[in-house]
């Protein structure tokens, strides 16, 4: 009786923990996004979205290996290593406001003045890799936060979900380098046609 007690606790107990890391990073997700939207609406970009929209549809535009990887790796990574140290509570937050704060930039700066055809542009660019690395960033921040909260060793639950975060990082990378650059270039070729 007293042992499926104590289980019941340890797992309302282990719940709100969930429930207050994904909170966190939620909240300093969200707010990243709502500043990096009116950023971009305060420093526009234009002449380099131009710039680089001319280019692209001149030739296709891959990505290096290692580029692509800093890219895709960087954010994860950082949570990672950030997880390991004091203050988790305050910078994976701020980790996530960050990140949401240069991704919602550079969409609101591509799409503001470029209408529907940057609106689909930032899809292309920004969407493989979007679609699989935040939610990889909020599997690893709310285990980063909760490990530091329970204060446990590695779990085999936590070995499993960071094996699917890399196989879905690695997913992430094989899309940018074989699937975006000639869905873009002819994408901006038949824009540039069209006007």
């Amino acid at each position: 009786m007293k042992k499926t007690k104590r289980k019941e606790q340890g797992r309302a107990q282990e719940t709100k923990n969930r429930d207050v890391a994904l909170l966190l990073v939620s909240v300093g997700f969200l707010l990243g996004g709502i500043f990096g939207g009116l950023a971009a609406g305060k420093l526009p970009a234009e002449t380099y979205i131009q710039q680089f929209l001319q280019t692209a549809a001149q030739e296709t535009m891959k990505p290096s290996l290692w580029r692509e990887l800093w890219v895709v790796f960087r954010w994860p990574g950082a949570v990672i290593v950030l997880s390991l140290l004091p203050w988790v509570g305050l910078t994976i937050p701020l980790l996530f406001f960050l990140r949401a704060f240069l991704l919602s930039y550079g969409i609101v700066s591509l799409t503001v003045g470029t209408g529907l055809s940057g609106i689909l542009c930032a899809g292309l660019l920004f969407g493989p890799t979007c679609l699989l690395t935040v939610p990889v960033l909020f599997v690893l921040g709310t285990e980063g936060l909760l490990r530091r909260a329970e204060e446990t060793g590695i779990r085999r639950q936590t070995v499993f979900r960071a094996a699917l975060c890399l196989l879905a990082l690695c997913l992430c990378v094989f899309l940018d380098q074989v699937l975006v650059p000639p869905v873009l270039t002819w994408f901006l070729k038949a824009l540039a046609a069209g006007t």
